[in-house]
């Protein structure tokens, strides 16, 4: 007997779902129907409208939405609206847009860059004339130094003639230390100018004709001496070999 009055039970209340169901779907067609009644057709195609626009407006607004989600929210609401040549103005304004835009950061980077390459070549420019100066500097004083050498060792051997001769040499020497420290100063600074330049600036050089630039800076100092020392002498030798006045040498 309880287990017959539970079947019954449990037959109601399905009986009830099915017909709450029904009720629902009878009441949701109603509802279309009435909404179709008051809605004609332009008011559902303006209904459609706004919803497409939202949707499309909401695309736009979410930086989280990829460019396919709203490329196909556009397409949809400027096919359903203004038809295909309106969706294809709105990828034309697109296209324009981005090229003004692209064009736009094209002229900067290249008024950037242009400006900056001015700048290089006008550092440039005054490295290489002070770099210039200081060595036509140096080659002045280097040929006054053999000059000078030569006039030492030409002296005669007499007291008076050796107490001049080590007060010019004497001199001479003072004179060669300060223009070594000040050229020595001038060369340090170059190669610090130079450097700060080859990280901070921008060049047309490649990388490798900076650092073999760099490589001769730096070995100028230490080898410049033995080359001019061997130009020296061979001048020197090859003087030797030339024939001799022999009333010049007598005197």
């Amino acid at each position: 007997m309880p287990d017959t009055q539970c079947q019954t039970t449990t037959q109601q209340l399905e009986q009830q779902l099915k017909l709450e169901r029904t009720t629902t779907q009878v009441n949701k067609l109603i509802s279309q129907s009435a909404d179709a009644l008051t809605c004609g057709p332009t008011c559902q195609r303006t209904r459609h409208s706004e919803e497409l626009k939202q949707k499309f407006l909401d695309a736009q607004a979410n930086i989280n939405t990829s460019s396919t989600q709203l490329n196909n929210a556009a397409k949809e609401y400027y096919t359903y609206t203004q038809g295909e040549a309106g969706y294809r103005k709105y990828l034309s304004g697109q296209v324009s847009a981005e090229l003004k835009t692209t064009t736009t950061k094209a002229k900067t980077a290249f008024s950037s860059a242009s400006d900056k390459l001015k700048a290089l070549t006008k550092t440039y420019e005054l490295q290489h004339t002070t770099y210039i100066n200081t060595f036509n500097l140096y080659e002045k004083y280097l040929l006054e130094n053999s000059v000078l050498q030569g006039k030492i060792d030409a002296i005669s051997t007499d007291t008076v003639t050796s107490d001049r001769k080590s007060f010019y040499a004497g001199q001479g020497v003072d004179n060669l230390n300060n223009w070594y420290i000040l050229l020595k100063w001038i060369y340090i600074i170059l190669l610090v100018v130079y450097v700060l330049g080859m990280i901070l600036a921008g060049s047309n050089y490649s990388f490798l004709t900076r650092i073999l630039i760099l490589f001769a800076f730096i070995i100028y100092p230490f080898v410049i001496v033995y080359v001019v020392s061997f130009l020296y002498n061979g001048i020197a030798r090859i003087n030797s070999l030339l024939p001799k006045n022999a009333y010049t040498t007598a005197v």
